[in-house]
């Protein structure tokens, strides 16, 4: 659906009856992003808190020394094996940690898109893409587990890439040259 003015949205609200406008409303609220919940609260409830101050972006340094912490763990058995640098708890979560660590990944790449950030994400994309042969964890299909689309974040990554290299550099570092 293409995106309507002002005039047009409150003609396809008019024919709506209260009832069905708190319907639309709470839709709205409860499936929405946290920015609509914000704003919606911030209509109905005056004097509410303030919102939550936004997030901060991670230190693409940082996040690229948990990645690499990350995925030297997993390769050398820690998550399979019972090494005691991985807690129990946290073999049968790695999922959770691996969705985390790419999003932050995400996050770092958008900061340092030429750096630690796309250094990153080229980690966990390997790692991705080996835990197809190797069993880093205790899973039937641990790619669609930790909830990855490999063929999207490659998408992403070059993207970025592309958009903050020049052609030679880019081309270079792609090919791998």
């Amino acid at each position: 659906m293409e995106r309507v003015n002002r005039a047009q949205f409150h003609a396809a609200l008019a024919p709506l009856s209260q009832d069905q406008l708190r319907k639309v409303l709470w839709t709205l609220y409860w499936r929405g992003p946290a920015a609509v919940r914000e704003r919606i609260e911030a209509e109905l409830i005056p004097n509410a808190p303030a919102p939550r101050p936004a997030r901060a972006d991670p230190a693409p340094d940082q996040v690229l020394a948990e990645i690499r912490q990350f995925a030297a763990l997993a390769r050398g058995g820690s998550y399979l094996a019972g090494d005691r640098r991985v807690k129990p708890s946290e073999r049968t979560r790695w999922r959770f940690t691996f969705k985390r660590l790419v999003t932050q990944a995400r996050d770092a790449l958008r900061v340092d898109a030429t750096g630690d950030g796309a250094t990153g994400m080229e980690i966990l994309i390997d790692l991705a893409c080996e835990m197809r042969d190797h069993d880093y964890f205790r899973s039937e299909d641990p790619v669609e587990a930790a909830g990855l689309v490999v063929s999207d974040e490659v998408a992403l990554l070059w993207t970025r890439l592309r958009d903050r290299l020049d052609p030679i550099t880019f081309a270079q570092r792609t090919t791998g040259s």
